[in-house]
C-alpha cells in the first residue's frame, strides 16, 4: 500500500509504477517527486512531497510524514 511508503522506498515505488502507486498517499494527499542537485557534491536527490492546487497555483508541503 502506498500509504505506508516513506522516503527512498516511496520514490522507488512511484518510479517503478509510473505514479500508479505513490502519487496518491494518506488521506488522498497527492505526491510529487522533487529532484534537486547538491550545490557542492553535484549529487541528485529525490524527495517525495505533498502538493495541492490552490486557486490555479500549486502549494508544496514538506512534513516528514507528520513527525514533530
Amino acid at each position: 500500500m502506498s500509504e505506508n511508503l516513506f522516503g527512498d522506498a516511496h520514490v522507488q515505488r512511484y518510479r517503478e509504477t509510473g505514479g500508479e502507486e505513490g502519487h496518491i498517499w494518506r488521506n488522498g494527499s497527492k505526491i510529487l517527486l522533487l529532484t534537486t542537485k547538491g550545490r557542492t557534491s553535484g549529487e541528485l536527490r529525490t524527495t517525495p512531497l505533498i502538493y495541492e492546487a490552490d486557486d490555479g497555483k500549486y502549494v508544496i508541503g514538506a512534513s516528514k510524514g507528520g513527525a514533530p
